[in-house]
């Protein structure tokens, strides 16, 4: 079991660090791991001597959402202008289709570019899709980070990282 540590100097030993102003991610992770075995007071602050790393995680979670927000908004945006395109083609196309006049060489080649429109508003589709899972694939990981930050201060034992002991 792991020495309860009561000083900053304790803390600063287990962590093998000389200051808590400039520590690596690392050491944050680990300094989070051992907060339930350090005194409240002490983690406390300890946490106000990295305020900026703080106030970094939080600017970086809002910037994150704003700019999620912003692109998702966009992409929609575009998306359905570029769809209202294609139908608009497509409608018109259709009505070419309805003339009596054309030969069937002729309503080959349009319902040809019917098909081709159809595609390329599947393939737009998709477009989207990829869009939208890497908003996914690169925003959790960021939240995720700026959570397990969160976590750290309400003092969440992470699993899987080294708890840094006293040695006896």
């Amino acid at each position: 079991m792991a020495k309860y540590m009561v000083t900053e100097n304790e803390v600063k030993k287990a962590l093998a660090i000389d200051s808590f102003r400039n520590v690596s991610k690392e050491k944050i992770m680990e300094f989070v791991s051992a907060i339930p075995n350090i005194d409240k007071e002490v983690a406390i602050k300890i946490i106000d001597q990295f305020p900026a790393y703080i106030e970094s995680a939080n600017s970086m979670l809002a910037q994150l959402n704003t700019m999620s927000n912003n692109a998702m908004k966009e992409n929609g945006e575009s998306q359905k202008e570029v769809i209202r395109a294609y139908k608009k083609i497509l409608d018109d196309l259709g009505e070419l289709l309805k003339k009596d006049t054309i030969t069937a060489e002729e309503r080959a080649h349009i319902t040809e570019q019917m098909l081709t429109i159809a595609d390329r508003i599947s393939a737009k589709d998709t477009e989207n899709k990829e869009f939208l899972n890497g908003i996914i694939k690169y925003g959790v990981p960021i939240i995720g980070g700026a959570l397990l930050l969160g976590a750290a201060i309400l003092g969440v034992n992470v699993k899987g990282t080294k708890t840094p002991r006293l040695k006896s």
